[in-house]
């Protein structure tokens, strides 16, 4: 089973203010966490004094967390062409701000191409924006599920669809075996062969290599053979055979009586 890229979460401001110390002490064990340098500044302000009491505490809570949670602040932002604002129209600071957060959980799935980026909101426009970029290691869920994820240890089926479609598109991508850009290689001569020896000039001699172990082999089979046909030829013709003794070299003839 291959293994699960890092998760990295990205939180807008709408899931910081619906949340609590504890619960994001919890969100720290699923990934790294990450606020966008805009979000921080906001969170900021609202704890100087928001409209709402409710949001004022959480945000103070969330600023004494911050420089002891883990969690960092992030402006990785980078520009896409959807999500450029319309030319001759002023966005409202809300606007801005989720402008902002989609910017930058872009532009960390730009730099972090290992990872997943999930971006944790509850404005529903910025989620749909998240989406209509169509990048294969980045996605959005809402707090509450982030929340379900952390207490059941079952991922969001959206995380779940993410993660498969980053696993197909690394199967069908070509093996890279250094983050430094390839470069062309001009293939080099090889280097001169060094002169073959002239062959051997072969004699036109016959070589006799005879073991002289089996020459005296032959020459004791030879003499068997010939004394078993002596002695045959002996037995049957006495006459025959002492004629052909008397005439051989090597056999002296008896002396002749006078």
């Amino acid at each position: 089973m291959a293994a699960l890229p890092p998760f990295l979460l990205v939180f807008d401001i709408s899931a910081l203010i619906s949340s609590s110390e504890r619960e994001w002490r919890e969100f720290s064990r699923v990934g790294d966490c990450f606020v966008p340098r805009a979000v921080l500044e906001e969170m900021q302000h609202l704890g100087d004094g928001a409209t709402e009491s409710s949001q004022e505490q959480t945000a103070r809570e969330f600023i004494r967390f911050f420089p002891v949670g883990g969690w960092k602040s992030t402006l990785s932002i980078a520009s896409h062409p959807s999500l450029k604002p319309a030319e001759g129209h002023a966005l409202s600071k809300r606007a801005r701000l989720a402008l902002t957060v989609t910017q930058t959980a872009y532009g960390l799935a730009r730099n972090r191409s290992d990872a997943l980026v999930i971006l944790v909101a509850n404005d529903q426009g910025l989620m749909q924006r998240v989406r209509g970029l169509g990048v294969t290691n980045l996605c959005t869920i809402p707090l509450v599920a982030l929340v379900q994820w952390r207490r059941t240890g079952r991922k969001p089926p959206v995380v779940s669809h993410q993660l498969q479609a980053m696993h197909t598109t690394v199967s069908t991508a070509a093996p890279v075996t250094s983050g430094k850009p390839s470069r062309s290689v001009t293939p080099t001569a090889s280097p001169p062969a060094a002169p073959l020896s002239p062959p051997k000039r072969r004699s036109t001699r016959p070589a006799f290599r005879i073991p002289i172990a089996n020459i005296f082999f032959n020459l004791l089979t030879l003499a068997i053979v010939g004394a078993a046909i002596a002695l045959v030829w002996h037995l049957l013709s006495p006459n025959s055979f002492a004629r052909f003794w008397r005439q051989l070299p090597f056999v002296e003839s008896p002396p002749v009586k006078v």
